[in-house]
């Protein structure tokens, strides 16, 4: 009796932990897990020590705290993927506490079960690819949705010291997730924003003393934890060095992610003004801009700048925004037939806004116009927010999957929290017919998933299979660089861009002998540190005065743009082709005429 006492009070944990072991196998033995992009395995580099031979706290995509807290499990045992593990409890640990407090909202174990099935399904049908390859934009999601979600769920007639020791989690899962992709946060924040002024707005009494000191400690207590992230991250990142880094780095991040790099023939005039030639210009190209010390903080600025003036020269911004209407329209409504649509997320959207709506209308106790009005304002406003970010981000052309998903989940999370609080008003409220609607929504949730979980499997196939393929080559190439221990190589962007890597599978995490010739770690201090490890002070001299050190591309690429420019510094040079890897890379010296 007393372990069956024990089974009864803990069942909600328990359903919640079986559900999230469910997918972890499944995903495990199916997939294995990734990391996204190669962006994602530099990531994992530097905090690992694979970059500069030391487990490091600057990881410059993450806050300080967070990539430094990290790094120190690196540097307690060093061959463990600390990392992958990281991403992974993230994850998973988002998903339980969802799950687990979903389940408080269900009072028989069949409603319990019919909400794990439907929560089981829809969390592989939607979610399966960011769950086999981790990609931190949308961990910080994850964590921040799921903060949305328990505040919302908070029960909202608890005592004003009750209800903030309830949301203590609430405000540390949005510090973790704004120390992880601070950006990201910032741009889900105005909807965590919808979502607590929704919630006061569900209070009997609005304006009164208990609700301000409520909901405003919340608020303020995310805001503080941006406050003590930013600061101290801007304390950590203080040196000369990484200052001119960071300017170096928002101004690269602007010309190649929101920008357009002008052609040169029709630009030469600018690019002559700011000292760059065209070999120079080919550099910002092919992303292998490190080869050219000079090309700095303040010429990315000036290049960035200009690159603005032209766009909006080119579209002014009432045309801007009538093109991102368009596109806003077709993602949100259109279906699985067309190359603008953001199936099945926008589906499963549309449906909620839907479920949400009728249950509210559904709940007795106010005439129907009192009730419309309240959730109509509710919703409104909430499609509102989204809109304004929609079109922010579709207006700045930066819209890919990792931050569009990421986009819809919160606002899926808000809108499921809803859902829950008014079905179980509902379900107590009402004794007729309507009464069965909840468990009607949950079939139906659960059909949904049904219906878009085998194209959801398809895509992650060929993704990891897509994945799989390209790393045979790439596995082949870095085993003989790390095999070449007294020489370095340098490879061209372009020709890595393809490669990610296994989580938790041939982990290595020894010095490597081997950079690209750019990306966003370029030129910052870790990159001066690794190729100081080296002996390397300068990318185009090392390549051309050490015998030891290398270029690398892929078979068959140009190598006309690097003797152009060097030819153009007035050091004209020869490659000689010194082996081939795989038969799908180049290795070659570099050497002066």
């Amino acid at each position: 009796m007393a372990f069956k006492a024990y089974l009864k009070k803990r069942e909600n944990f328990i359903g919640a932990l079986l559900l999230i072991l469910v997918v972890l196998v499944f995903t495990a033995v199916r997939y294995d897990y990734y990391f996204d992009l190669n962006d994602d395995v530099l990531m994992k580099d530097i905090l690992a020590g694979v970059y500069t031979g030391t487990p490091e706290g600057h990881n410059i995509q993450m806050l300080w705290l967070v990539s430094a807290f990290i790094s120190v499990f690196y540097r307690i045992i060093r061959g463990l993927p600390w990392y992958g593990i990281f991403l992974c409890v993230c994850h998973y640990g988002s998903l339980f506490l969802v799950v687990h407090r979903s389940l408080s909202f269900c009072r028989k174990w069949t409603g319990k079960l019919m909400l794990l099935l439907a929560e089981g399904v829809l969390i592989i049908a939607l979610f399966l690819d960011h769950l086999v390859s981790a990609q931190y934009t949308v961990t910080c999601t994850l964590l921040a949705s799921a903060a949305a979600f328990l505040f919302l769920t908070t029960d909202i007639t608890l005592p004003v010291k009750e209800f903030l020791k309830k949301n203590v989690g609430t405000v540390l899962l949005v510090f973790l997730a704004y120390l992880i992709r601070s950006e990201m946060l910032l741009l889900v924040l105005p909807l965590i924003c919808a979502a607590g002024v929704i919630k006061w707005g569900c209070e009997k009494k609005i304006f009164i003393k208990e609700n301000f000191i409520k909901y405003l400690t919340v608020i303020g207590a995310i805001l503080l934890g941006i406050v003590i992230g930013q600061v101290s991250h801007r304390i950590a990142y203080g040196s000369v060095g990484w200052r001119t880094f960071t300017e170096y780095f928002d101004n690269r991040t602007e010309l190649y992610d929101f920008q357009v790099l002008p052609d040169y023939e029709e630009h030469q005039a600018f690019y002559e003004s700011v000292g760059l030639t065209e070999s120079e210009r080919a550099l910002l190209d092919n992303y292998n801009f490190g080869l050219d010390e000079e090309i700095d903080e303040e010429l990315l600025g000036e290049i960035a700048r200009y690159a603005s003036r032209c766009r909006s020269e080119e579209m002014p911004f009432t045309e801007r925004l009538q093109n991102a209407l368009g596109n806003y329209v077709r993602r949100t409504l259109y279906g699985p037939s067309h190359n603008e649509s953001d199936y099945p997320w926008n589906l499963v959207i549309l449906f909620s806004y839907l479920a949400v709506f009728l249950t509210a209308m559904s709940i007795p106790g106010e005439k129907p116009g009192i009730r419309f009005f309240r959730i109509f304002w509710k919703l409104g406003f909430l499609g509102a927010v989204r809109t304004v970010l929609w079109l922010w981000l579709i207006m700045r052309d930066r819209v890919p999957v990792r931050i569009s998903h990421s986009m819809y989940l919160m606002e899926l999370s808000i809108l499921a929290a809803l859902l829950l609080l008014q079905c179980r008003e509902l379900s107590e409220q009402r004794q007729d017919l309507l009464s069965k609607l909840p468990a009607l929504l949950g079939v139906l949730y659960l059909l949904l998933g049904v219906v878009i979980l085998p194209s959801s499997i398809a895509l992650t196939d060929r993704d990891v299979e897509t994945k799989s393929e390209n790393n045979v080559r790439y596995d082949a190439l870095y085993r003989y660089l790390r095999e070449q221990k007294g020489s370095f190589y340098f490879i061209d962007v372009y020709s890595s861009v393809a490669y990610t890597e296994k989580m938790f599978v041939n982990v290595d995490n020894s010095l490597a002998n081997y950079d690209i010739m750019g990306g966003w770690a370029c030129k910052s201090p870790l990159w001066r540190k690794k190729l100081s490890a080296f002996g390397i002070e300068n990318m185009e001299e090392a390549l051309t005065d050490r015998s030891d050190v290398y270029y690398v591309q892929e078979k068959g690429a140009d190598t006309g743009w690097l003797s152009e420019y060097y030819e153009d510094h007035g050091d004209p040079i020869s490659l000689t082709l010194v082996d081939t890897v795989d038969d799908s890379f180049e290795i070659y010296s570099v050497t002066a005429q």
